[in-house]
């Protein structure tokens, strides 16, 4: 599973390449990308105090 430091480094990423982006089409699929990783890590963040307080199986 990724770290929340490389679901932000993947989010830099595709905002890097939506400025290079040649097309209006592909700058919003980049921009996207990156909005996802960015929300993904805010939810890895949120959820891994509670994953160390839950007991193993």
């Amino acid at each position: 599973m990724p770290t929340t430091k490389d679901l932000i480094e993947r989010a830099r990423m595709f905002d890097e390449r939506a400025e290079r982006a040649a097309d209006a089409i592909s700058r919003q699929h980049y921009r996207e990308m990156a909005a996802h990783y960015r929300a993904l890590s805010v939810e890895h963040r949120e959820a891994a105090p509670l994953s160390e307080h839950e007991p193993v199986h």
